[in-house]
């Protein structure tokens, strides 16, 4: 499988999650998003 990465704020994090909450890939993949500090 490939894997990309992407740099979110916390508000766009928190926007994907309201409006793609009916699609359970994105949802899985934003669930497994970890946070990486500067």
């Amino acid at each position: 499988m490939t894997k990309y990465t992407v740099e979110l704020s916390q508000d766009d994090l928190q926007m994907i999650k309201d409006c793609h909450s009916k699609n359970p890939s994105i949802m899985k993949a934003m669930n497994e998003a970890k946070e990486v500090k500067d």
